[in-house]
């Protein structure tokens, strides 16, 4: 079975943070200093950590094991299972 958490997220939260985490990581080493942008880095970080686990973090099944068991199945589901069928789907109708 696919679907779960992973679905519910990803578009709105994971592919956000991540993109902002990539272009952040790209700004040091296009040569910005930290330092000189300490309250940006900051603000950005806060927003990256914030997309990335609020997913998990305001989940209402969090603690229950039997929830979080579905939903990692689900997630591995989506990617492994016939081959990758459903990601690749997935990403050819969001692209």
């Amino acid at each position: 079975k696919v679907g779960g958490l992973y679905l519910d997220y990803a578009s709105i939260a994971y592919y956000d943070g991540i993109g902002l985490l990539a272009n952040t990581i790209l700004l040091c080493v296009a040569g910005v200093r930290p330092s000189h942008l300490f309250w940006f880095f900051f603000s950005v970080s806060l927003t990256v950590v914030s997309w990335l686990f609020s997913p998990f973090i305001f989940n209402p099944y969090q603690f229950v094991y039997r929830h979080f068991r579905e939903d990692w199945r689900c997630v591995w589901a989506f990617f492994t299972e016939d081959g990758g069928r459903h990601w690749i789907e997935w990403y050819d109708r969001t692209q």
